[in-house]
């Protein structure tokens, strides 16, 4: 007997069936019960032969029960499920509710070879509202621990599949339905060919384009968490180094790879940027197309110091002067602080960073003092190598107009240092004491500051939140009093996200809310 021989005698059996469906509406359990025992079994016979069956059986499978009965019992005998859950509608026509339903349908299910069927106390039924949220609250409420679940769809209403549909997405459970062949369907009976089914699955949405590890990442770059970013996408992070990011992509969106790629470059480059490594983080951002790295990437990246060994190499000689370079990298600074303070709750690392660059932007002040040319080139290259003490700078830069005060070997710097003499011009404005910017409230503050900064350096103990406000407000006075308060034509922060998403043209396969 060959194939397309049992298939064309089981194609007019089950025409026979349907037939008897048209004549007998009222005595339809008997007309099914003839379909269980007789043409069920040829059907899942020839799926199986072609296999077109699930290869491994699951623990519980829940089925929603629309007004078909063949693909409810081919699901069950292809799952072959220890429990099994009924979910119904509250009525199939004037006369039937769901509970008569289920009864019917149990039924049938007992009709099942042993092996395929699932004992009656092991069958379950929910009767819900025909609407997503009822099927899916149901759903949360009943499956719970339970493991092995796989939700079946077909034949439902379309209400109630979009609320399995979304319990399947956010529980990550599979789904399946049953399908046919387009060349399988009976335009007279309006019906598909059961033997001609293939129980599908669908993955789950959110795993099969791994939308949960998008929604990361761009929570983890808003946060400027580049790195785990990175991770994330290249899969370093993974046991088995595989990104579900890039597995989905290059399955689903060939195409996108590219982008996907092209991203994690931006990334590196964030990463080493918000490490202060502007020279590696110049030589990745000059390979991505159109894409602007923060200025101070820009102007002091292949410039930047480096330590080879034990010492510092490279770097700028004319640092402290009142350049762009400068001014870039003051300012990228205090927005890095900020983001430790709001983003990380780091105030340990704010508080010293301020401090740090406060000193940085008071050596700079005292550069400024020296006119003539030749000894600020030799007070310049000896800051390179040393700088003075920080309570020195500010008890010499904060005294009236018209003190002088020597800088050079055995008093601040004794490493090249050239002797000079420096008169203070004009008294500094003692910015300091304002209240909304002194972090100790007191007169001499920055004397404060100074001392608490060295014991947080020498000594490990909690920093309070205010101590790194405090120290990043005193930093800013400090600079707008130099400066000015204006610092635009600077980028000291990543592009948005959707900006991005734009440059990389993630913007074309992301869903757009992924890209916002």
């Amino acid at each position: 007997m060959t194939e397309r021989y049992d298939k064309r005698r089981l194609k007019g059996k089950t025409e026979r069936y349907w037939n008897n469906l048209r004549r007998n509406r009222g005595r339809r359990i008997v007309v099914w019960r003839m379909y269980a025992e007789e043409i069920l079994p040829l059907e899942m016979a020839c799926m199986q032969a072609e296999g077109r069956l699930p290869t491994e059986p699951c623990q519980t499978l829940i089925l929603l029960v629309g007004q078909s009965i063949e693909p409810l019992l081919q699901s069950v005998w292809a799952h072959r499920p220890e429990e099994l859950l009924l979910v119904l509608n509250q009525w199939y026509d004037e006369e039937t509710t769901g509970e008569n339903f289920a009864s019917t349908l149990r039924g049938l299910l007992s009709l099942l070879p042993s092996e395929r069927c699932v004992p009656d106390q092991y069958i379950h039924q929910e009767v819900v509202e025909p609407r997503p949220a009822s099927v899916f609250g149901a759903l949360v409420e009943w499956v719970r621990d339970r493991e092995g679940v796989v939700i079946d769809i077909t034949g439902a209403k379309k209400s109630m599949v979009a609320g399995a549909f979304l319990y399947a997405a956010y529980g990550d459970v599979p789904v399946s339905y049953v399908d046919f062949d387009d060349t399988s369907y009976s335009v007279e009976y309006s019906r598909p060919y059961g033997y001609a089914s293939h129980i599908r699955s669908l993955e789950n949405p959110y795993t099969a384009f791994a939308l949960r590890d998008w929604e990361r990442v761009r929570r983890l770059y808003v946060r400027y968490k580049f790195r785990d970013a990175r991770l994330l996408l290249s899969g370093e992070d993974d046991d088995d180094g595989i990104s579900a990011v890039l597995a989905s992509m290059t399955k689903y969106l060939p195409s996108s790879t590219s982008a996907v790629e092209k991203l994690v470059r931006v990334l590196c480059c964030y990463e080493l940027w918000d490490e202060g490594d502007h020279n590696q983080a110049v030589e990745i951002a000059s390979s991505i197309e159109n894409f602007e790295p923060p200025t101070v990437v820009s102007m002091l990246g292949g410039r930047w110091f480096q330590v080879s060994g034990t010492e510092f190499v490279g770097g700028l000689p004319t640092f402290y002067e009142d350049t762009l370079g400068f001014r870039a990298y003051v300012y990228d600074e205090m927005d890095r602080i900020e983001r430790l303070i709001n983003f990380n709750n780091d105030y340990r690392s704010a508080f010293l960073q301020a401090s740090g660059l406060n000193e940085i932007v008071m050596v700079a002040r005292m550069v400024e003092l020296v006119d003539d040319d030749p000894e600020k080139e030799g007070l310049l290259c000896a800051l390179h190598e040393r700088t003075p003490k920080a309570i020195e700078i500010f008890s010499e830069l904060i005294k009236p107009a018209g003190h002088i005060f020597r800088i050079g070997k055995d008093v601040w710097i004794n490493k090249g240092a050239p002797e000079i003499t420096v008169k203070i011009t004009e008294e500094m404005e003692h910015w300091w004491e304002q209240p909304c910017v002194n972090p100790f409230d007191r007169e001499d503050g920055w004397r404060e500051l100074i001392y608490r900064r060295n014991d947080v350096t020498h000594k490990y103990f909690s920093v309070p939140r205010d101590w790194a406000q405090g120290a990043l407000g005193f930093v800013r006075a400090n600079v707008e009093y130099l400066w000015g308060p204006c610092s635009d034509g600077f980028r000291t922060e990543a592009m948005k996200w959707s900006e991005l998403c734009n440059l990389t043209g993630l913007g074309e396969v992301l869903p757009p809310s992924l890209c916002k």
